[in-house]
């Protein structure tokens, strides 16, 4: 594989630079407040696409805002919110968004229609698994011009990820311990070029698919500077808050 092979996998839209996007976690709880792994039925319901998605744990579901200008990000949010609780009341369920679901949560696997998600999970060890369906979070999407920006954003963003860390923790730290154990290299790390970014895919398992680069920071496909440490909540005035706070921080970092 080829370094312009692997840099064909990011794609960069530049009128959307500077746009925002979110992508936002949460459990589908049962009348008894507990995760159920119900994503499917609720999913196969409803049009996918830009609006809803499904994660690894079948008892999760995702909303997805944008690209958007981040003027637009409260109102877009409170839309989301009243098109979930919809979708979801149909059913009697709930969202919850508790940054970590309980130790004895269901454990299966939504049954992504790709063979992902199975593929992924196949060899894993129970901990893991375990790890990777009890976390759930909120992602911050900024977008970049092309590649050249992306590498210099990323590189100069990366130093405030322990400010970041802190910002989105609603659990005293818990989210994150047990999300390093599923990603034990999640501490992002600066690159002189996309060519050494390019070895470190080929050493670390993900320059076939970049999606397999777990870092709390990371450039992402979509052509954005990707921020992954920010927790589940229901207050969007908080998710707010961390998406100015990315925003303006790629916007001073270009």
């Amino acid at each position: 594989m080829a370094i312009e092979t692997f840099k064909s996998l990011f794609s960069y839209d530049q009128d959307k630079t500077g746009y925002v996007g979110i992508e936002r976690e949460c459990f589908i709880a049962n009348g008894h407040g507990v995760p159920t792994p119900q994503a499917h039925k609720v999913l196969s319901s409803i049009k996918q696409g830009a609006e809803f998605g499904y994660e690894l744990s079948a008892c999760q579901i995702e909303t997805r805002i944008g690209p958007c200008r981040v003027q637009e990000l409260q109102s877009r949010l409170g839309d989301r919110d009243e098109q979930l609780r919809d979708v979801l009341g149909r059913y009697g369920f709930s969202a919850l968004h508790t940054e970590v679901g309980p130790e004895d949560m269901s454990l299966d696997v939504y049954p992504d229609p790709t063979g992902r998600y199975q593929e992924l999970t196949k060899n894993m060890p129970h901990e893991i698994l375990s790890a990777a369906c009890r976390v759930i979070g909120t992602h911050v999407h900024v977008g970049m011009r092309d590649h050249d920006m992306a590498l210099r954003v990323y590189n100069r963003v990366i130093q405030h990820c322990g400010i970041l860390c802190d910002m989105g923790d609603g659990s005293s730290g818990e989210r994150l311990a047990i999300y390093k154990r599923m990603a034990p290299d999640s501490e992002p790390k600066s690159y002189a070029s996309w060519d050494e970014y390019y070895q470190t895919a080929l050493v670390k398992g993900f320059a076939q698919d970049p999606r397999k680069c777990w870092t709390l920071i990371r450039i992402s496909v979509h052509g954005t500077i990707e921020f992954r440490m920010f927790g589940a909540t229901d207050s969007i005035n908080r998710i707010v808050e961390w998406a100015n706070y990315c925003h303006h921080l790629c916007l001073s970092s270009t």
